[in-house]
């Protein structure tokens, strides 16, 4: 828990916006905590990396020691009160049909899943997990129903969309309102274009942040309690051409990035790194870059991560700057100076975003990775396949991002995850 005994939460202040078209699959951390409150995942692992029921009850691996045999939790049920049976996990994670294949963020993760019977799924991961299934407690494995004719498809967590409950306004921030059993109903005010410290005048109970000027302020505001998450992102650059045999940023180098560049709590990045510690992973080789299109002296950054945007941003100012300081760093970034150099951050997103990473022919890329996956093999193997002209082994660590937790003093029931995500009382299982 990051709050002690109180009122339940009833309103929270969401930063970024939201998409009911990405559930139950969160793009930006405003969806992460709303579709938390929705949506479920087989398995749960808590902050301190136990792991734990989710809707599924129980799990053990077959004679094979390949493929796990997951059984649901009796009496599950989806918000509109039908039953959760395997069919309907099985029709999630394939899009229904017959003989459909895994979705695509499925199948990564995912190399098989059978119906066994109306509550046990037969299901083999991409890769061993001996003592427990980690992989069934991301979030691209939680399991939703489409429902014709609605905006947002059915979870099986007791929180559901209430009746009216997501109309979006003529004017003002848009609300998301849950109903929960026994509980008031949880309110989600999404206001991306608004300043954090007017949600804190306005009333939230709670608002995920990792902006400095809604931090300081609600430092000033005693019925305010700034609570830290645990450390999720880690933000690296991926350079064309970069060789083995290039020097990379010293500590003391990525803590002044994370002093100077980064607006929010950031930290230098802290190894051990996890990419560097799979040797049995299986990696596809670098391919040769298409360079029939180059767009010189970009450095491309997600246009929705503020803290790529501002590494990018201090990258470029570096180039054009003087002194051993800014040398230092960009002899480490950039070993072919000065035939290669940041002349632009420029941020991009969707397809633009995964075009200009297969292509490599740009300065550099960076970006936002996971500092705990829970398939580190899969994960990197997702990265090496999104930009084929990447040697794994030449990523530059960066810097550590969190995000803190504004919560009014005197509300409770907010509970941590493995990556950082919020349970908000009220909104469990077990329906």
């Amino acid at each position: 828990m990051i709050s002690g005994p109180g009122e339940p939460i009833a309103t929270v202040g969401l930063g970024d916006r939201v998409d009911p078209a990405n559930a139950p699959h969160p793009s930006n951390e405003s969806e992460r905590l709303l579709f938390r409150q929705l949506y479920e995942t087989l398995v749960r692992i808590d902050c301190d990396g136990r792991v734990g029921p989710g809707l599924a009850a129980s799990w053990r691996l077959d004679e094979s020691g390949r493929t796990w045999i997951v059984t649901l939790r009796e009496g599950a049920r989806f918000s509109d009160n039908t039953p959760v049976t395997a069919a309907e996990v099985l029709s999630g994670w394939t899009g229904g049909g017959i003989g459909a294949q895994l979705q695509p963020h499925v199948s990564r993760l995912v190399q098989s899943i059978v119906a066994i019977d109306d509550r046990s799924l037969a299901i083999t991961l991409r890769s061993q997990q001996v003592d427990v299934p980690l992989v069934l407690a991301h979030t691209d494995l939680a399991i939703a129903k489409p429902v014709p004719g609605s905006r947002w498809p059915l979870g099986t967590r007791s929180a559901r969309i209430a009746p009216d409950g997501d109309t979006p306004p003529r004017t003002g921030p848009s609300v998301i309102t849950l109903s929960r059993d026994n509980l008031s109903s949880l309110r989600f005010v999404v206001a991306p274009d608004r300043d954090r410290r007017d949600l804190l005048d306005e009333g939230v109970d709670l608002l995920l942040t990792r902006d400095p000027a809604a931090l300081d302020y609600a430092a000033t505001l005693p019925q305010f309690l700034s609570v830290p998450l645990a450390w999720q992102r880690i933000h690296v650059l991926l350079t064309p051409g970069r060789t083995r045999a290039s020097q990379s940023l010293s500590e003391n180098l990525r803590q002044a990035l994370a002093d100077d560049a980064v607006r929010g709590e950031a930290r230098g990045a802290l190894g051990p790194f996890w990419w560097q510690m799979l040797p049995d992973c299986e990696l596809a080789q670098p391919e040769s870059r298409d360079q029939s299109s180059p767009a010189a002296g970009r450095i491309v950054y997600d246009g929705g991560d503020g803290a790529g945007r501002d590494l990018a941003e201090r990258f470029v100012g570096l180039a054009s700057a003087s002194g051993p300081g800014a040398a230092e760093v960009l002899d480490a970034l950039l070993p072919d100076r000065p035939r290669r150099t940041y002349q632009r951050a420029t941020g991009l997103t969707g397809e633009a975003l995964a075009l200009a990473r297969r292509r490599g022919t740009d300065a550099g890329y960076i970006m936002s990775l996971d500092r705990r996956p829970l398939d580190p093999c899969r994960e990197l193997q997702g990265v090496v396949e999104g930009s084929r002209w990447l040697d794994p082994e030449t990523l530059v660590p960066l810097v550590d991002t969190r995000l803190q937790a504004i919560v009014r003093r005197g509300h409770s029931g907010v509970t941590a995850e493995w990556d950082g995500g919020l349970l908000i009382a009220g909104v469990d299982g077990g329906r």
